[in-house]
């Protein structure tokens, strides 16, 4: 039961001396259970030792691009539409308005296509071995610290599953994982002020790291050319499937005449005349098609060329020669400065003998 107050043992100053034992105790104390304290220590340090050894090594490289900026009307326009955008004007139809614009290539390699392509990309790695992403990345094989002998590693690449609606993608779970895993791996930063855009990639592997900076970089760039030349691109294709009708028509509407001339060059009568008058308008219209589908034909691949946009690679993908993580020389000394503590702690706790004090203060019950 418990006992009314008036009842309770007070506490006498022998209660509290645990809670201010004098300095030169203290030391003393540590001193006389030194032993105590660096068996603590060095237990921790192996541990830490042994966790900096077993968590896997990460390597970073970085790649920079700087994107042919527009000058001229076209970036007054693109410049008004940003402006405009918060007012809720629309300037998407103006003419020479790229939608994407440098500050929005970033969010290119944290889409689900580029990650569906990057994943069955085949590196070779620092030993030697050729692997694709899936299979180094794989949630299995990864975390080797939790599974040093690679125990259920799979090798197989990770097909792309369509929807049952058409131009979706269904991902599997492991996809899924691998996305996430990438999406915090790969990573890219344009500056606004130098138009600089910086690629990083953080792989297991230094070979792995420089070849998937690499692929993020190439991907990025054609990625943004098909786009800033995809209208153009498809106009050129259609002209020249008319131009080609349009030659065929030309050449037969030649033929044509010329053949008919052959027929009849000693025949002279108004229904030759009117035959002859019917061909040679056919070929000049035939002509005249033909002529203006060349003159568009051309001007179409100059505003392809025009339209192709350049980037200057500033610095190159570095295969890494220190790693980023973990931090090996940190997590010892960690480990051995937490153990020193803890090996204090304890021996101090010992010496005032807290739990006889906590029995004392608590009193029976």
């Amino acid at each position: 039961m418990i006992l009314p107050t008036e009842s309770r043992p007070t506490l006498s100053a022998d209660h509290h001396r645990w809670l201010y034992l004098p300095t030169d105790v203290i030391v003393r104390t540590i001193w006389q259970e030194r032993y105590k304290v660096l068996m603590i220590t060095v237990m921790f340090a192996g541990i830490g030792t042994v966790i900096a050894l077993l968590i896997k090594p990460e390597f970073r490289s970085e790649a920079r691009i700087m994107p042919e900026m527009t000058n001229g009307s076209g970036d007054i326009l693109k410049r008004l539409a940003s402006v405009a955008g918060f007012a809720g004007v629309d300037f998407s139809e103006a003419e020479g308005m790229d939608a994407i614009r440098p500050d929005l290539y970033p969010n290119v390699l944290q889409s689900t296509p580029f990650i569906l392509y990057l994943i069955n990309q085949s590196v070779s790695t620092t030993d030697g071995q050729f692997q694709t992403i899936a299979q180094l990345l794989l949630p299995d094989n990864s975390h080797w610290f939790w599974n040093p002998l690679g125990l259920g590693k799979s090798n197989k690449s990770l097909p792309l599953t369509k929807g049952k609606v058409a131009g979706t993608v269904r991902l599997s779970v492991s996809q899924q994982e691998l996305s996430e895993e990438i999406n915090e791996r790969i990573s890219a930063k344009f500056d606004t002020r130098s138009g600089i855009i910086t690629i990083s990639a953080k792989m297991p592997d230094a070979n792995v790291a420089a070849a998937v900076a690499q692929f993020a970089m190439n991907y990025l760039t054609k990625y943004v050319t098909e786009y800033r030349t995809g209208k153009s691109r498809q106009d050129l294709q259609f002209y020249e499937q008319q131009l080609v009708q349009a030659y065929k028509r030309y050449t037969k509407a030649q033929f044509n005449v010329f053949q008919y001339s052959d027929q009849h060059k000693n025949i002279v009568r108004l229904a030759t005349t009117m035959d002859r008058h019917r061909m040679e308008t056919e070929l000049t219209i035939a002509q005249n098609v033909y002529t203006e589908l060349s003159s568009q034909f051309e001007q179409l691949k100059i505003k392809v060329q025009n339209r192709t946009p350049i980037f200057s690679v500033l610095e190159p993908p570095k295969v890494p020669l220190k790693r980023t993580s973990p931090k090996r020389v940190v997590i010892v000394l960690l480990s051995t400065v937490s153990g020193l503590l803890l090996g204090i702690g304890y021996v101090l706790i010992r010496k005032a003998n807290l739990a006889g004090q906590l029995r004392a203060m608590l009193g029976p019950v």
